[in-house]
């Protein structure tokens, strides 16, 4: 009887190790965030840098992930998203289709400890193998400018994001003459761009509009849908 229970308590103990170890390789020691029940778990998790941070969807909902105007694709139940962090910094990222939905992430030379809440510019996403739904992808007429694209959104220093359910982030942008600007919808809705006579496509998530701007000067624009309660500006030097 001692022998059995002993043979249990190692075998017991081999698997325990065993998970623990294959749930580091799979995350490149750097961590996993489960999605579960509409929320992230852990809320917030400490890294190093170089490390890969995996999130996992366990809900039968789709999600994405969305850091700093980076969105990874729709996560249908069961898919993963893979991101490395080089910097140290701490990263403030939410659900693209659900911005309810907020975790951080802190990286540390450590991987312990808190840092200043600024956000490094320097994220490294690594090649996704993704077991999600793709994003949906069409073209719409193009002209000369403006220049309206139905497509797989690309992050940019001169880029817009539709977030928060009605807010552009930044809300003010500054750029130089000639520069093109274009705004990335993330936030799940859909939304119009009217800069003074010019008037996007009706954007749907995961669409973008693109404009350039050649004339110095001060550019408000509003969503022609929900009208003067989301605005912003584009300055032009």
């Amino acid at each position: 009887m001692k022998v059995y229970l002993l043979f249990t308590s190692l075998a017991a103990l081999i698997m325990f190790a065993g998970a623990a170890i294959s749930s580091d390789m799979m995350t490149g020691n750097g961590g996993a965030v489960k999605i579960q029940s509409y929320a992230f778990g852990p809320k917030t998790i400490t890294s190093q840098p170089g490390k890969e941070i995996v999130w996992i969807n366990n809900d039968s909902a789709s999600h994405s992930i969305l850091i700093d105007g980076h969105e990874s694709p729709r996560l249908r139940k069961g898919g993963e998203y893979h991101y490395t962090f080089s910097a140290s910094g701490e990263y403030h990222y939410q659900c693209g289709i659900h911005p309810a939905m907020k975790g951080t992430i802190i990286i540390t030379e450590n991987g312990k400890g808190n840092v200043s809440p600024s956000i490094p510019t320097s994220l490294k996403p690594r090649p996704v193998t993704e077991k999600s739904m793709p994003a949906m992808s069409s073209t719409s007429t193009s002209q000369p400018r403006p220049k309206a694209v139905q497509n797989d959104i690309a992050a940019g220093k001169d880029t817009v994001s539709i977030v928060d359910f009605m807010r552009f982030s930044p809300e003010v942008l500054t750029v130089t003459a000639g520069t093109e600007v274009t705004w990335n919808n993330h936030d799940g809705s859909n939304h119009i761009i009217q800069v003074g006579n010019i008037r996007s496509p009706r954007l749907r998530h995961n669409a973008s509009f693109s404009y350039r701007f050649d004339k110095p000067g001060e550019y408000p624009y509003i969503c022609g849908i929900h009208g003067n309660k989301m605005s912003g500006k584009i300055i032009v030097k």
